[in-house]
């Protein structure tokens, strides 16, 4: 995953954007959250949701997130709480040509319930108003839930990335939408 945009990300060009964001408090489903970059203070209850829903384990360390953390011109993390309880987080590299969300993950308590697909959606149309052609993302070949969620947004298929997840070997498939020419409008919004 890392290798695709390294280039990108260790040099500015004319290709790089520069990430604002303001916290928010916005209503899911009739539920107030706040929506906020996330800190170096979120990593650790970030990582305690990973091993929630990785059976123990934590596909990106604390330094990973440390250090996407830190890229405030190159992506943006975004917590999602209830009060203040970490319910879920969202993760995006930004360039004009092609952005890619790094992470997400939803607390099982609050899975099946529009969290994913808000966080989806409003990363999507973030993506948009900076002007990026292209959004990108691997999923696991065999997480049905993710794969429908994406295919709802738009997203296509791509090439399969057999043995990309170092934890367990398992295989991850592109996924690919392109905001240029598709018919996405604020009107997916949540």
């Amino acid at each position: 995953m890392f290798k695709k945009f390294k280039a990108l990300f260790q040099k500015k060009n004319d290709n790089t954007m520069m990430i604002h964001y303001e916290d928010q408090t916005l209503m899911i489903n009739q539920r107030p959250y706040t929506l906020a970059r996330a800190k170096y203070s979120d990593i650790d209850e970030m990582l305690v949701l990973e091993r929630a829903l990785y059976d123990g384990e934590t596909p990106w360390d604390k330094m990973a997130f440390m250090s996407e953390i830190r890229k405030t011109e190159l992506s943006l993390y975004l917590v999602l709480r209830e009060q203040d309880e970490l319910v879920a987080f969202i993760g995006c590299w930004f360039t004009k040509n092609e952005s890619h969300i790094t992470n997400i993950a939803v607390s099982q308590a609050y899975q099946n319930q529009g969290i994913g697909r808000f966080l989806m959606v409003y990363m999507i149309n973030l993506v948009r108003e900076q002007g990026s052609e292209q959004m990108t993302l691997e999923v696991r070949t065999n997480n049905e839930p993710a794969k429908h969620l994406y295919h709802s947004l738009g997203f296509e298929d791509g090439h399969i990335k057999v043995g990309y997840y170092v934890l367990d070997h398992a295989d991850a498939m592109d996924m690919r939408l392109n905001l240029k020419d598709s018919a996405w409008t604020k009107e997916n919004d949540f």
